[in-house]
């Protein structure tokens, strides 16, 4: 231990950075710590999205006729399937249509079991590009495009 100096000879500055930096590295591990159950928590909290589509009806709880382009006149619906939705309320999952870049209608979603859906009337249904998205609180959780044509007559 000779070529190292006494203890004493340590200026008090250099004793004040060494112990501001050693608590700054414990304050990091232990932000690093609290944080990782932290991100479980929001993580679980999420909505998992099964399948979400565009469709013609509903028949036995299930959709039927989906299709990416549905013609004028005919009423629509949106149909989700979502695993985790009992932490949802009604008000809490919505569907907004979206013509465009125009917001024709956003209505909550109506739950049933695991499945949410909510429908676009035919008389709002005009020729153009569309789509629907499904919305829990402000987090988007799905998009569906789809295209409305002219009746061919």
């Amino acid at each position: 231990m000779a070529g190292m100096p006494p203890l004493r000879y340590i200026r008090k500055t250099t004793l004040v950075v060494i112990i501001v930096v050693l608590g700054f590295l414990v304050r990091r591990v232990v932000d690093m710590l609290t944080v990782k159950d932290d991100v479980q928590d929001v993580a679980e909290a999420e909505l998992s999205l099964t399948q979400s589509v565009v469709c013609r009806h509903i028949v036995s709880g299930s959709p039927f006729g989906l299709d990416s382009v549905f013609e004028e006149g005919i009423r629509l619906y949106f149909y989700a399937t979502i695993s985790d939705i009992k932490s949802f309320s009604d008000d809490t999952l919505k569907t907004v249509w979206f013509r465009g870049l125009d917001t024709i209608q956003s209505v909550p979603c109506t739950l049933n079991g695991d499945v949410c859906f909510t429908m676009i009337a035919p008389t709002l249904l005009k020729q153009g590009e569309w789509s629907v998205d499904l919305i829990a609180g402000q987090k988007l959780v799905s998009s569906r495009q789809f295209r409305i044509d002219p009746v061919d007559r």
